[in-house]
């Protein structure tokens, strides 16, 4: 037995007890949410989130006590306003009414966790305070979780709706590796080599063979290098700052082709080695766009953006190169120490923030 109210046992097996035992678990997940929504960066969320924490504690209380619930707006909404919303998302937030899709992202996903969580703690409710005749002693606890379930649904609405005007870019992270020229391909591996393909890269046309060479500075050395291909027309070491340390090496960061006062080094190949002058980089971080990705985006090749990692471990990144070919695969490139930094992983997104 259990006290419903002073004076007042029941089995805890009475319907009222179960639906607040349903409340109760549904403020655990708005705070397990809320931890979720920090996590992605969403703050927003997260005070809207403590708002209705706020409405449902009061609703616990106004039943526990017996007493009327009472509420005009939520969210900055009256329940009219709530339903309304629900009802024309396309209006209010240009989306359509439509399945439910992992397409849609995990913090969409999450609040409709919530709602359908919500619509469960309303059926018990139903069951707590509705007889056999049909007739019910709290519809105004009933109304009130309708109300908030359809809350969920528009937070979920308004989160599609911006993510689909935001500009996001998939990362990639970008190893040491090395570009060779033509003439030094030949010096390493010898006359009329061909690099053999390991792999094809993001970028169409671009691979990694499976070619690595050791490259060398004044205090340490770096092995298995991996070369990418085709060979170009100058060679391009790009590595990190923590390799240029390990090398010895003043790290100098560049876009990519841009060779003066970079410094240089040794590589070392199966067959000989090359003294290379300059071209050893830490590369700009950048984003790859097409022709039409740009257009859509307002942006054009050498233009400088701001962008916003979304990780376990989120970070904004200052003066991201853009760079626009016909052939370009959208997708923003870091080298390791900015990945690891970032605590980058296979479902990380990049939102541009403003050139």
């Amino acid at each position: 037995m259990t006290h419903l109210r002073v004076g007042a046992l029941v089995t805890k097996t009475h319907p009222v007890i179960a639906y607040r035992g349903q409340l109760d678990l549904f403020q655990c997940e708005l705070i397990e949410a809320q931890g979720f929504f920090a996590q992605a960066g969403e703050d927003e969320l997260v005070l809207k989130l403590e708002e209705i924490a706020a409405f449902a504690r009061q609703l616990m209380v106004s039943e526990v006590k017996d007493e009327p619930f009472q509420w005009e707006h939520l969210l900055g909404l009256t329940p009219e306003e709530l339903r309304e919303r629900s009802h024309h998302p396309k209006k209010n937030y240009g989306v359509e009414h439509t399945p439910l899709s992992y397409t849609h992202g995990k913090v969409v996903s999450k609040l409709h966790h919530l709602r359908a969580k919500t619509r469960e703690v309303e059926l018990y409710a139903n069951r707590a305070f509705t007889d056999e005749d049909g007739n019910c002693s709290r519809t105004d606890l009933i109304q009130a979780l309708n109300r908030l379930s359809s809350a969920f649904y528009i937070l979920a609405c308004s989160v599609r709706g911006r993510l689909s005007q935001e500009k996001r870019v998939p990362i990639g992270t970008s190893n040491r590796h090395i570009h060779l020229s033509k003439d030094d391909l030949t010096t390493l591996f010898g006359k009329n080599y061909a690099l053999t393909i390991q792999k094809e890269l993001s970028q169409p046309g671009q691979f990694a063979a499976k070619e690595t060479v050791t490259l060398v500075g004044p205090k340490g050395c770096l092995e298995k290098v991996r070369v990418l291909g085709p060979v170009r027309k100058h060679t391009q070491v790009e590595i990190s700052v923590t390799d240029c340390f390990k090398l010895g090496i003043k790290p100098v960061i560049r876009d990519s082709g841009q060779h003066d006062g970079t410094p240089g080094l040794q590589i070392i190949g199966p067959l000989e080695k090359v003294d290379l002058e300059s071209g050893v980089m830490v590369a700009s971080r950048h984003i790859h766009l097409n022709l039409e990705g740009a257009a859509e985006w307002s942006l054009k090749d050498g233009d400088r953006v701001r962008v916003k990692v979304q990780s376990k471990r989120p970070m904004v990144f200052e003066d991201v190169l853009v760079r626009v070919n016909e052939h370009y695969r959208k997708e923003m490139h870091l080298d390791m120490d900015e990945a690891n930094a970032a605590l980058l992983d296979p479902q990380s997104q990049g939102l541009l923030m403003g050139v």
